[in-house]
């Protein structure tokens, strides 16, 4: 999304710059990273580095995290693994006789994925104080 609109020729170097954010140590090291990459891009491409700059509080937030565990807040595999299985599903079915039918498929295959994933050890959740954080009502994560 961020190489949306950037010129072909240009997409390489701004991976890498914004490859730098994202694999930065720090929130502040991040942050030194967006103003690298207003410096260098803000003039070519203003409308896509305003967006980073406006919405890096919610980008950056897993930096926040302990480093082990970070790739699982801001991948996306998980979700790229539940929509191919529940494609896989659905096909071998073709037609559903009623909105139920899918209702229930849908329910069935999210209950047996929750179960898998139940039971995985995810690495770096063993370590103590990670794996105790709790949801608040507005959405905001405390140990």
């Amino acid at each position: 999304m961020a190489t949306l609109y950037i010129a072909y020729s240009e997409e390489l170097f701004k991976a890498e710059d914004l490859r730098k954010i994202y694999r930065a140590d720090t929130e502040e090291s991040a942050k030194e990273g967006i103003l690298r990459l207003k410096e260098r891009w803000g003039k070519i491409y203003p409308k896509v580095v305003k967006k980073w700059e406006d919405k890096a509080y919610a980008l950056l937030r897993f930096l926040r995290y302990p480093k082990e565990i970070r790739q699982f807040i801001y991948t996306t595999n998980q979700l790229e693994r539940l929509a191919k299985e529940i494609k896989r599903r659905i096909k071998v079915i073709e037609v559903f006789p009623d909105e139920g039918s899918v209702e229930r498929l849908l329910y069935l295959i999210l209950r047996e994925v929750n179960e898998r994933l139940n039971s995985r050890r995810l690495r770096g959740f063993n370590e103590d104080g990670i794996g105790t954080y709790h949801v608040l009502a507005n959405n905001a994560f405390t140990q």
